[in-house]
């Protein structure tokens, strides 16, 4: 007779692992010391051991970074006006996201929303691959794990500022590792493809706090050393060709020369590109690229394939003497599916969001953190 783990057993397991996987990341979204880090380690190991129940806390560390949605659930015995305050302080917090970018909502929403639509098309998280191309940052992490646990370990395609620098060769393999359907044999890709930035609490884009380190830092750190290049050749200063590649920085290489060769001279503002603009400019570039790269290497008469495009954007404190949680967002520009050969382009803001209390505990929330009062009454 053979035996089997017991699944109770085997979910506790997973969730203790995914717990520490998210423990490590949020790490490097915030700038708040380690203690509270290991303490959670700690308590997710209990958790695999037995423990039961959902903690609340007065305390100021999330597992992970979130989208504000998840934040907004205070539990269903809060005071009224401090609710009234929750929703009001993630007002805020989303409004300077989206001043910048309109489309924006949590990342967490994002992807409830895209498992949502993608199963109408027969995309589940045992019968697809993902194929990620994210920036190398180590600060893109809490959305490519929040992938990886709706799709199981997704393949990486990502070079500096979300370019795909895997190319056909590595498209190929990824596509290679695909579960099959075990009546017909097809194959599901899943695509995600985005650039980065960060917009911190006080809106100042690119900003960003890192763990450990004084001071501000940014985000995306390659689009930042690109972004004053579109003046210089503007003005003539350089060319596309010019440092066309550098084998000891050859991945910026790529970046550089394929944004740059993107825009006509005659388009460039006078004053070049600011941040925002260059990271919509890597977007598009991404989409074109990934388009391309699939027209090479999908075949469609034994796969089906889905993909999801955007804006990775993170939002944290914006300076180490006031804490503000770190808030991760995504605006999407496209995701459509071919099935069958045919294609279907989708709109998942279309798709209902789930509530604060869904979206918490989907999420594995077990603490309901303070959050700091909002500057003004709503």
């Amino acid at each position: 007779m053979r035996a089997f783990a017991s699944p109770p057993a085997r979910a506790s397991a997973v969730d203790a692992r995914r717990r520490e996987r998210e423990t490590r990341a949020s790490t490097a979204a915030r700038g708040d010391g380690d203690a509270a880090a290991r303490a959670r380690v700690r308590t997710g190991a209990a958790r695999a051991n037995g423990a039961q129940g959902r903690t609340l806390s007065s305390s100021r560390q999330p597992s992970a970074p979130h989208g504000p949605r998840f934040h907004e659930y205070g539990g269903y015995d809060i005071d009224p006006e401090l609710q009234h305050n929750r929703a009001s302080y993630l007002r805020e917090r989303c409004d300077v996201v989206t001043k910048e970018f309109e489309s924006a909502i949590g990342m967490d929403d994002f992807l409830f929303r895209t498992e949502v639509m993608l199963r109408r098309f027969e995309f589940t998280t045992d019968n697809s691959i993902a194929l990620t191309s994210l920036c190398r940052d180590e600060i893109t992490f809490p959305l490519k794990n929040a992938i990886d646990d709706i799709f199981g370990y997704s393949m990486d395609l990502d070079g500096l500022g979300g370019i795909i620098s895997a190319g056909t060769t590595g498209l190929g393999a990824g596509l290679s590792h695909s579960p099959t359907d075990h009546i017909t044999g097809k194959e599901r890709y899943v695509f995600f493809a985005m650039p980065h930035i960060a917009i911190d609490a006080e809106g100042r884009v690119g900003s960003i706090m890192r763990s450990g380190r004084r001071g501000q830092s940014c985000a995306c750190g390659a689009l930042v050393k690109l972004q004053p290049m579109f003046k210089q050749y503007k003005e003539g200063k350089m060319t596309c060709d010019e440092h066309a590649y550098d084998e000891l920085d050859p991945e910026f290489s790529i970046l550089q020369k394929r944004l740059i060769s993107a825009v006509d001279k005659d388009d460039i503002p006078k004053a070049g590109y600011d941040l925002a603009e260059v990271t919509r400019l890597a977007d598009r570039v991404i989409r074109r690229d990934l388009d391309a790269l699939i027209e090479r290497t999908v075949d469609v008469s034994k796969a089906d394939y889905a993909v999801c495009t955007g804006i990775q954007i993170h939002s944290t404190t914006a300076n180490q003497r006031i804490w503000h949680p770190a808030l991760e967002f995504v605006a999407p520009t496209s995701m459509y599916v071919v099935k069958d050969g045919v294609r279907h382009d989708m709109d998942v803001l279309s798709v209902d969001p789930p509530t604060p209390r869904q979206l918490f505990h989907i999420a594995g929330g077990d603490e309901i953190c303070d959050l700091p009062m909002p500057r003004r009454s709503w």
